[in-house]
């Protein structure tokens, strides 16, 4: 278009061909930058977004590998689950401080209270492992489905505290209770 002549002087160009050359050149560069720069930003949300996952999961993988953790094995009782005896383990590689055992109780199949145990267990640790003996003064279980109820609380390695629900169901009258030891939140 520069080398072609203008019929009037209203389409004379000010800019030499250069210039002009110059002038969209810039506009193009701006765009490819916005656009890149624009990229750029997503990507690095993007990856933000995936590396908070990450870190979310080694931080939980964190918590869950250093929780202690337990299972409950009953060992013995006189006739009728009377004075039920059963054993605490710390199964996990952790220690587990200011171990406390309360709230224990025997419920009957329909949840009624059926005994109060008026003896609370402190223990100062617990390490991998080791295991605590507990021998109820419970009276005997006259019928089926009663529930052995209890609560622990400990303190793992962080100064973070736990606490527990024990629950060990007596299905048949001569059977020792399952235990099932839930986390509290």
């Amino acid at each position: 278009l520069f080398k072609i002549e203008a019929p009037n002087s209203f389409f004379v160009a000010e800019w030499s061909a250069g210039e002009l050359l110059s002038y969209y050149g810039s506009i193009l560069a701006f765009i490819g930058t916005v656009v890149l720069g624009i990229l750029a930003l997503y990507q690095n949300h993007i990856i933000k977004i995936e590396a908070d996952k990450r870190t979310e999961i080694l931080e939980q993988r964190e918590y869950d590998s250093n929780m202690p953790k337990f299972i409950a094995i009953p060992t013995g009782s006189n006739g009728l689950r009377t004075n039920l005896r059963f054993s605490i383990r710390n199964i996990s590689e952790n220690l587990a401080s200011e171990v406390e055992l309360y709230d224990i109780k025997v419920l009957k199949p329909n949840n009624e209270v059926f005994w109060t145990s008026d003896t609370n267990y402190k223990y100062l640790s617990l390490s991998s492992n080791e295991e605590i003996k507990i021998e109820l003064k419970n009276p005997a279980l006259q019928g089926d489905g009663y529930i052995f109820s209890l609560e622990m609380q400990c303190v793992d390695k962080f100064d973070k505290q736990h606490k527990y629900m024990i629950k060990g169901i007596c299905e048949k009258i001569d059977t020792f209770p399952v235990f099932k030891i839930t986390e509290l939140i």
